[in-house]
């Protein structure tokens, strides 16, 4: 039963590039912005209604309020078992401490390897598209440092996108969802205890959001054509495999 769904209002699905930025990096960032738009259309069926049905709801429309008061009470109203976390900012305390042990965050990368932001552009830069993936973690104070519960990759094709890869990594793991609640109510029932991988903090790299430079789009572009996919699947690109 869903006893609580709270919705945080997203970025512009193609947001605006800085003014200062070149001419040519200003076309690589429409592009790159309307490719994530076309393949999400693509790959994804928004079921709003699915939204408007639940009671139980709010809608946060601000990064200042995610860790707010409002939020916190929804929360502490809910007396969930278990939460599902994506794609939201970094949760504070109280709220942090306010949520049932067994949040678990849907991170769009494979941890250790890439943690943090923007995790779906770091293999396709470094080159290694087999090393995207999803991870369903347990979230702790840190950063996506959180005992690992289950791991996906997406099955790549020819003419795969940088953006209709990561569509599929979600869409895979999404497909497992219900091994990853079944795996909860296992665990609460025999009464497990979460078990904390305090490696995981020095493992891998932690990526900021200031790591990512719109010219960085110049690689993926101008250089491989958005053709890295097939680039690899051809053998012209060797991945690491995780």
């Amino acid at each position: 039963e869903i006893t609580g769904f709270i919705m945080f209002k997203r970025e512009e699905v193609i947001p605006k590039p800085d003014s200062n930025l070149d001419e040519k990096i200003k076309k690589l960032w429409d592009i790159h912005f309307k490719k994530r738009y076309e393949s999400e259309k693509k790959y994804y069926d928004f079921d709003l209604d699915f939204i408007k049905k639940l009671k139980n709801k709010i809608i946060i429309n601000e990064r200042k309020d995610f860790n707010g008061l409002e939020v916190l009470n929804f929360i502490k109203s809910t007396y969930a078992d278990a939460c599902f976390i994506q794609g939201c900012p970094i949760i504070e305390d109280p709220i942090l401490s306010a949520l049932p042990s067994y949040s678990i965050n849907l991170h769009l990368g494979l941890i250790p390897y890439y943690k943090g932001s923007i995790t779906a552009f770091w293999p396709f830069y470094y080159l290694e598209p087999a090393m995207l993936g999803t991870t369903y973690h347990i979230i702790d104070k840190y950063v996506d440092t959180g005992e690992i519960i289950h791991q996906n990759v997406p099955t790549l094709d020819y003419g795969d996108t940088m953006h209709d890869a990561s569509c599929k990594a979600l869409l895979s793991a999404l497909n497992d969802i219900d091994l990853v609640v079944d795996e909860v109510i296992n665990r609460k029932k025999k009464n497990i205890k979460i078990n904390k991988d305090l490696t995981l903090k020095n493992r891998g790299k932690l990526f900021k959001k200031s790591d990512w430079k719109p010219q960085m789009l110049i690689k993926i572009y101008s250089e491989y054509k958005d053709n890295i996919v097939d680039l690899f699947l051809n053998g012209k690109i060797k991945s690491e495999t995780p």
